[in-house]
């Protein structure tokens, strides 16, 4: 059923995941209500602190749909592998709920009080920004080769490779992280889970419909698998 969510977006042309477009609606909100208390504290104005409590209540609605949308492009992009980032992605997200319940609860509170809660949400939003880019942008994922020559074609597959794949694989090492490291794939005779031999179309096949629990990616456009397969081989 995910699986065809997935199809339906790629048909009418959105290959993105869902979850990075919809955080915008509790970040924005949380950092709002943030603004407004704060300036309802320090300017005496109730009215902006009731804006406050609505952006509040906003940001509490906006987080459901939102962490479900995370939900379904983890069970998509990372075939539901628990990983670092994700588990603490996760007990982020669940704080933050805590946290906005107590803060449009706490109207009949101290102004103390409301704040502090308000001020740990906005705090727990900037860490699960934080782990979020540690997931798709974290260290040496995306790096390239300086010893070879750095294409458009190879940049943008450095960029794919970031968002798609190195929650899952290392692109320096040939360690394990929940799939093979890739480092020196170029040269492979074998590809190391399927056996298959390491040309390119079989890391096309592989990447489109994968070998054992690696999730496809077949919503990759030709010129993307290009670019992915041009990055590969300068690891």
């Amino acid at each position: 059923m995910i699986k065809s969510i997935y199809q339906i977006m790629v048909s009418i042309g959105y290959t993105h995941p869902l979850h990075p477009a919809l955080t915008h609606i509790p970040v924005g909100l949380v950092i709002g209500a943030w603004l407004f208390y704060l300036c309802a504290l320090l300017f005496k104005k109730e009215t902006w602190g009731r804006t406050a409590h609505h952006c509040g209540a906003l940001a509490l609605i906006g987080t459901i749909p939102t962490i479900i949308a995370g939900i379904l492009d983890w069970q998509q992009f990372y075939a539901g592998v628990m990983l670092t980032p994700i588990k603490i992605k996760l007990c982020l997200a669940f704080l933050l709920i805590i946290l906005l319940i107590i803060f449009v609860l706490s109207r009949s509170r101290s102004t103390l009080f409301s704040f502090l809660s308000l001020t740990c949400a906005l705090i727990t939003v900037v860490f699960i920004g934080y782990f979020g880019g540690e997931l798709v942008y974290g260290p040496k994922n995306a790096e390239i080769s300086t010893q070879k020559e750095v294409t458009p074609l190879v940049a943008q597959g450095a960029t794919i490779f970031s968002q798609n794949c190195s929650g899952c694989h290392y692109n320096d090492s040939n360690e394990t992280k929940f799939g093979p490291g890739l480092k020196g794939i170029g040269k492979w005779e074998k590809l190391q889970v399927s056996g298959w031999p390491a040309t390119e179309d079989n890391i096309r096949k592989q990447i489109i419909s994968p070998y054992n629990q690696m999730p496809p990616f077949d919503q990759l456009k030709k010129e993307e698998l290009d670019a992915i397969i041009a990055y590969l081989k300068t690891l």
